[in-house]
């Protein structure tokens, strides 16, 4: 009985590893060289094929899965010290970006200025204040800076919720 070892390069799993067992041949694929010859060694093992090398082969394996587990420990720091950059990154990126400007529509700045919205389309047309318009709506804003330069205030939320 034997139990060979053999590789297929046009595969997606290209190492092989052949055995007979009651005049049946069996075959099994494996991604990795290291699974295959583990799986080699396993199943002489239990077909009682004995190995003057084993123990050495034993050694070995020993070594190479301990090296592979720690391997694989560092790769899923990695990714997680991966993600939690990208994380951060959009963080970022986010306190970057100015932040929107605070607007008001015609009517409500209207009723800060104390004027009729009329007037207020008149101030606009000869500058005073700058248009400001969003894409998804064909309503006209004005920034709320602009108006409390107008006003000569700070906060004009007071005067928005007190009228």
């Amino acid at each position: 009985m034997k139990v060979s070892y053999s590789q297929d390069v046009r595969r997606a799993s290209p190492h092989c590893i052949t055995w007979t067992y009651r005049k049946k041949r069996y075959r099994k694929y494996f991604k990795s060289r290291i699974d295959a010859v583990r799986f080699k060694s396993d199943k002489e093992r239990e077909l009682g094929i004995s190995d003057p090398n084993s123990i050495e082969t034993e050694v070995i394996f020993l070594a190479l899965s301990e090296i592979k587990d720690r391997l694989d420990g560092i790769d899923s720091r990695l990714e997680g010290m991966e993600n939690s950059l990208s994380v951060q990154e959009s963080f970022l990126s986010d306190l970057r970006k100015p932040p929107a400007p605070k607007i008001l529509r015609i009517s409500e700045a209207a009723k800060v200025l104390r004027v009729s919205p009329r007037k207020l389309y008149y101030l606009l047309e000869k500058g005073v204040f700058k248009r400001y318009k969003l894409p998804h709506t064909r309503t006209t804003f004005i920034k709320l800076d602009e108006v409390e330069e107008a006003l000569g205030s700070d906060d004009v939320s007071e005067l928005l919720h007190g009228s």
